[in-house]
């Protein structure tokens, strides 16, 4: 019998979210707004800051959207949307970000250290990242 465990990583303020995952598992991420953000498009790319390339990026709302190996859904009543990674590589490693996509002003982004070790599938991990503001575009 084999036993899907989760595991719950938040962090707030100036820290980095950061996060483990095994090859061949997945991970969730809980990507957290702020108000007024709820109509903006949602995304999740790749890269140490943005702009980054997008893995996923959404304007749907309550609704998963799947592409590849990622599914995103924007729950607007909670104020957060979940990313889901799937099939995980070593080559995933890396850092990426949650973003909203805000016209005309910096949009709003939270970094996310993913580390992916070699070795069997052990759980689905999942991780909280808060979004803030900002209006420059250093990574908060």
């Amino acid at each position: 019998m084999t036993c899907l465990c989760l595991s719950y990583i938040s962090v707030t303020g100036d820290s980095t979210n950061e996060v483990t995952a095994y090859s061949g598992g997945g991970i969730r991420i809980k990507c957290k707004y702020d108000d007024g953000h709820e109509t903006n498009k949602k995304y999740f790319c790749k890269g140490e800051s943005t702009p980054c390339a997008d893995q996923i990026k959404t304007g749907a709302k309550h609704t998963w959207v799947h592409e590849g190996r990622f599914s995103v859904h924007d729950n607007t009543s909670a104020k957060v949307f979940w990313v889901v990674m799937r099939n995980l590589t070593v080559e995933d490693s890396g850092t990426y970000q949650c973003g909203v996509d805000i016209e005309r002003w910096t949009d709003t982004y939270r970094p996310v250290k993913l580390k992916v070790n070699a070795g069997e599938f052990s759980s689905m991990s999942s991780i909280t990242a808060l979004l803030h503001h900002t209006t420059s575009s250093s990574i908060i």
